[in-house]
């Protein structure tokens, strides 16, 4: 009945399963001589224990008491104290009994409950370590790539400033050395003196005189070291009437038919 139902649900606490209850054929039998000395110690006959429903009946319906008798060397460790102490031979009363099996499995699912929330939270934990480890990952790869981008541009950036100081250095070292070598200005009653007219480009007009046995070269050179404004930057030496372009650096004046007060105009290059 109602008593059964209760000792069984207790025993199931204590065994993890059902079992035969106390008292009856087989309840004890896999259990050695020595953890039933507690019963047969204290003058109990263990076989005449009794239907235990007979217990219950004959007991006050308002303070029924059980006692099984069980050793407490046969309980799990971890059992609630009163359960363990009701069915090992202690008076309680049914409604007790009931209370301590609905505590123990309260306690049960409490259990269950917690270690189920520690997983979950130790789960959520190593996935926000793994995300923090990911994020981490992604920004040393993007710091090494922007270091890698930046080391690349850094090294062109003084290749080119190398070559630019070079080529500086070699358009300085050549304008001096057309001036060392830029033969100096006939004397006016020189024979073979030549006026020459050079218009530049922006309008500005410069009057030299040269040697009729001296080279084109030799103008471009005064031009080269004299005008800033063209320093650097290709150019040709021409005439307009009629238009004829002076490139042969080695001809002589007098072979590219330029006399005295001859006009040349300085006309920037665009085939650079």
């Amino acid at each position: 009945g109602f008593q059964n139902s209760v000792l069984e649900a207790a025993t199931e606490q204590l065994y993890g399963g059902p079992m035969s209850r106390p008292g009856t054929a087989g309840a004890f039998s896999d259990f050695p001589p020595e953890q039933m000395g507690a019963g047969q110690g204290a003058g109990m006959d263990v076989s005449g224990m009794g239907d235990m429903d007979n217990m219950m009946h004959d007991a006050s319906p308002h303070r029924q008491h059980i006692g099984s008798g069980l050793h407490p060397g046969m309980m799990p460790p971890d059992m609630d104290e009163d359960l363990q102490f009701a069915l090992a031979g202690g008076n309680v009363s049914e409604e007790d009994l009931i209370q301590q099996a609905l505590k123990a499995s309260q306690q049960e699912e409490d259990n269950r409950q917690r270690s189920s929330l520690r997983e979950q939270q130790e789960m959520e934990l190593r996935e926000s370590i793994l995300m923090d480890q990911m994020r981490e990952q992604t920004q040393r790869e993007e710091q090494q790539q922007i270091a890698e981008v930046q080391a690349v541009e850094e090294k062109q950036k003084a290749e080119d400033e190398r070559k630019c100081a070079k080529e500086e250095q070699r358009v300085a070292q050549e304008l001096e050395a057309k001036k060392s070598a830029l033969p100096s200005e006939p004397a006016a009653d020189e024979p073979g003196r030549l006026a020459l007219m050079l218009r530049l480009p922006g309008g500005k007009r410069l009057q030299r005189a040269f040697r009729n046995g001296e080279t084109i070269g030799v103008v471009y050179d005064y031009l080269d070291v004299t005008v800033a404004e063209i320093s650097g930057q290709k150019y040709h030496l021409v005439s307009t009437h009629p238009r004829k372009v002076f490139q042969d650096r080695q001809q002589t004046l007098t072979d590219a038919g330029i006399g005295n007060q001859f006009v040349l105009m300085v006309e920037l290059s665009t085939d650079l």
